[in-house]
């Protein structure tokens, strides 16, 4: 077993331990918030049992996912040279998976509803570590910005990953200051502006190359 199946392993079995944490420190009852709109306010709540069962088994399937990249993707070679984006998408989200996980329950074992100011954070992170990551990319099926022309053009590929990929880092950045300087959904804001607008920017990027690109894929 490889390194980065043990570290799955290792966030899967601490997300295992909340869950039996909260098993015993919270009313079988009891309802916890599942859901946050973008002013930070609680839209829907789930069941404690649905959601001690629910985020374990979410970070089981995509661990399970991305152990299988390397297999199923017609490009594996780009995979392997790839591997910072791979490892940093993978261990990102179940990283961030973990993290929510553990806010949830023990505020839910509180009895206080948690403040969704806590996701903030290490999400800039994940987004700016991700995007520093896919502006070093190759094209491969799964991982990285991809559309019918990245995909059809490596160069094409480079440069709208290495553009989107800034852009993800930029817009982590001004989203961790915003956070201190104004407020939470204002940087939840920025950030989903600043995402949005770094994946359009990145497609039309690699359409132009794209059609300029004499190597591209007929």
């Amino acid at each position: 077993m490889r390194m980065e199946h043990w570290i799955s392993i290792l966030i899967l079995l601490f997300m295992g331990a909340v869950s039996l944490y909260g098993l015993n420190s919270i009313a079988p009852n009891a309802m916890l918030p599942s859901h946050w709109n973008i002013r930070g306010e609680v839209d829907d709540y789930s069941s404690r049992n649905s959601l001690l069962v629910f985020a374990p088994a979410l970070g089981a399937i995509v661990a399970i996912i991305f152990s299988a990249i390397p297999y199923i993707d017609p490009r594996r070679h780009n995979v392997l040279r790839s591997s910072g984006l791979y490892f940093a998408t993978w261990f990102g989200s179940l990283g961030l998976l973990a993290v929510i996980h553990f806010v949830i329950i023990t505020a839910g074992a509180r009895g206080v509803e948690p403040d969704t100011s806590f996701i903030l954070l290490p999400l800039c992170v994940l987004l700016a570590v991700v995007g520093n990551y896919m502006a070093k990319s190759r094209s491969s099926w799964f991982i990285g910005l991809r559309t019918p022309w990245t995909l059809t053009s490596e160069t094409a590929w480079i440069a709208a990953n290495r553009t989107a990929g800034w852009l993800f880092v930029l817009t982590g950045a001004v989203a961790a200051v915003s956070s201190y300087i104004t407020d939470a959904e204002t940087a939840f804001i920025i950030m989903g502006a600043g995402l949005l607008a770094s994946a359009l920017i990145g497609v039309v990027v690699s359409y132009r190359v794209w059609r300029n690109d004499p190597e591209r894929a007929k």
